[in-house]
C-alpha cells in the first residue's frame, strides 16, 4: 500500500470514528435530557422487584449481622415498629434491641416465604411475608421460628425507608428447640391439650430460656380463656404478674398486646393482678393502644380494650373507696397480706388517684412513715422502688419524713438514687 493510500485509510477511520463518538454522546445527551422513548415514570420511580430487592437486602444484612448504621437510614421517623413483644418507637430503641441481638446470636439465617407486595411510590408500599429465622445463641443453644411480618415503605431519595412494622410468630409449633409442650399448647389455644399436659405432670413454672415468657404469657397471648383457667386452677396464678426478662411484659399485657379483649377481663377480675407494671419503655398495659402512624383514630378492638380498662379504673376506685369507710376500715387499719397497711400497697401499685384518697384521710397522719415488718420500706420507699414518680409527688407533698432508713440502710432519696429514677431524685431538691 502507497503513501497515499494509507493517508486516505487513516483519514477514514478518523471520521468514522469521529461520527460513533458523535452518535454516543447524541444518544447521552437524549438520555439526560430526558428525550428517550422509554417511559419516564417508569424509567424514574421504584418498581415491585425494587421493593422486594430491599425486603431481601434488609434481611441479607441480618444473616451478615451489619454494622447499625445500615439499618438506622432505612428507618423512617416517627419510627414505628414491633418485632415480637418488642415494640420500637425510636432509632434509641431499635439500637437497644439490636445490641441485645448482637449480645446473644452467634449465628442466624433468614429464609423469606410468601412475599406480596401493594401499593406504590406515591402512596407508599406495603408488604407482608413470612420469615424463618434460624440461629444459634451463645449457650449454643438452636432457635428456630416462623415471623409474620407486615410492613409500610416510603421511598426518601434513592433510599426505602420503613414507616410501619409489626411482626408476630405466626406458627409456634416450630419453636421446638425452646418451648415446652404446654407453652405451645397454651399459646395455640388448644385448652384440652393443656389439661391433658398438666395431668400428667407437666411444670407450669417452667420459663422460656430465650425470653423468660411463661406459660401464662403463652396463654394470654393465645387468647383462648379457658386455657388461662386451667392454668390458674393448677396454680399459675402465683406467676399471673411475672414480668419476661426480655422486655419486661407481664401476662396482662400480652394480652393487650396481641389485642384480645376477653382474656383482658379475665386476667382484670383476678385479686391480684397488678395493672400497674410497666415494660421496658415505662408504659402499663393501658397505654398500650395507641393509634397507628398517619392515623388519628383507635383500631375499634384497641378502643373496646381502653374502654375495659377505663371501667377497671373506675370500680377500682369506687371499690378502694368503700374500703376506706365500711366497718370503720380505715388506711391505719386495712388487713393486708405482709402486714403492709394500704398505703404501701397504694404505692406498690403506682395509682396515683388513691393515693390522693389515702392522703386526704383523717387517718393518714397516723400512718404515712409506717415501715413494713419485711423491709422496713416506708410508703414512699415503695413508690420509689416501683418509681411511681406521680404517687411519690404526692407523698413528699403530705408530708411524709424523707429521712427514715429502711433495713437495708436507704433513706428515699438514697434508694431513688440507687434505682437512678432522676424525676424522681429531683423530687427532693424542689420540694
Amino acid at each position: 500500500m502507497n503513501t497515499l493510500t494509507k493517508r486516505i485509510t487513516i483519514a477514514l477511520s478518523i471520521i468514522l470514528l469521529l461520527n460513533f463518538l458523535s452518535n454516543v454522546q447524541t444518544f447521552a445527551t437524549s438520555k439526560i435530557e430526558g428525550k428517550s422513548d422509554y417511559d419516564h415514570k417508569a424509567r424514574t420511580e421504584y418498581s415491585v422487584n425494587d421493593v422486594i430487592a430491599f425486603i431481601y437486602q434488609w434481611f441479607a444484612a441480618f444473616d451478615h449481622q451489619k454494622e447499625i448504621d445500615y439499618y438506622l437510614k432505612h428507618i423512617a421517623e416517627p419510627v414505628d415498629m414491633n418485632f415480637p413483644d418488642f415494640p420500637i418507637k425510636s432509632k434509641d430503641d431499635f439500637k437497644r434491641w439490636y445490641k441485645s441481638v448482637e449480645d446473644n446470636i452467634i449465628w442466624n439465617s433468614h429464609a423469606l416465604r410468601n412475599i406480596q407486595v401493594s401499593g406504590n411510590e406515591k402512596d407508599a408500599w406495603k408488604a407482608s411475608y413470612d420469615v424463618e429465622w434460624k440461629a444459634i445463641d451463645k449457650e449454643n443453644q438452636h432457635i428456630e421460628m416462623i415471623i409474620h411480618q407486615d410492613v409500610e415503605l416510603i421511598r426518601k431519595g434513592d433510599i426505602l425507608e420503613i414507616a410501619h412494622h409489626k411482626a408476630y410468630m405466626k406458627d409456634l409449633n416450630h419453636q421446638n428447640t425452646h418451648l415446652s409442650a404446654l407453652m405451645k399448647a397454651a399459646g395455640n389455644g388448644n385448652a384440652k391439650l393443656v389439661k391433658d399436659l398438666i395431668d400428667k405432670g407437666a411444670n407450669i413454672f417452667t420459663l422460656d430460656p430465650i425470653t423468660g415468657t411463661s406459660v401464662v404469657h403463652f396463654a394470654a397471648q393465645g387468647g383462648n380463656v379457658d386455657v388461662m383457667k386451667i392454668l390458674v386452677d393448677n396454680g399459675a396464678e402465683a406467676i399471673i404478674n411475672l414480668q419476661a426478662a426480655s422486655n419486661s411484659f407481664s401476662p396482662l399485657m400480652v394480652a393487650t398486646w396481641y389485642q384480645n379483649p376477653e382474656m383482658i377481663k379475665y386476667l382484670l377480675s383476678m385479686d391480684h393482678i397488678n395493672v400497674n407494671l410497666k415494660d421496658q419503655f415505662g408504659r402499663t398495659a393501658s397505654q398500650f393502644p395507641v393509634p397507628d402512624n398517619r392515623k388519628t383514630s383507635l383500631h375499634p378492638i384497641d378502643q373496646e380494650i381502653v374502654n375495659i380498662y377505663k371501667e377497671y379504673d373506675s370500680k377500682y376506685k369506687e371499690y378502694m373507696s368503700e374500703k376506706f369507710e365500711q366497718d370503720g376500715i380505715t388506711p391505719k387499719n386495712l388487713p393486708e397480706d405482709v402486714k403492709a397497711i394500704v398505703a404501701h400497697k397504694a404505692s406498690y401499685k403506682g395509682n396515683p388517684e388513691i393515693m390522693e384518697m389515702i392522703v386526704k384521710h383523717r387517718d393518714f397522719d397516723k400512718i404515712k412513715d409506717a415501715q413494713g415488718p419485711t423491709n422496713g420500706y416506708t410508703p414512699l420507699h415503695d413508690a420509689i422502688w416501683h418509681g411511681n414518680t406521680k404517687t411519690a409527688k404526692i407523698l413528699i407533698n403530705a408530708g411524709v419524713n424523707t429521712s427514715i432508713k429502711a433495713w437495708d440502710g436507704l433513706t428515699p432519696l438514697e434508694l431513688a438514687k440507687k434505682k437512678g429514677y432522676q424525676e424522681i431524685i429531683e423530687l427532693f431538691t424542689t420540694k
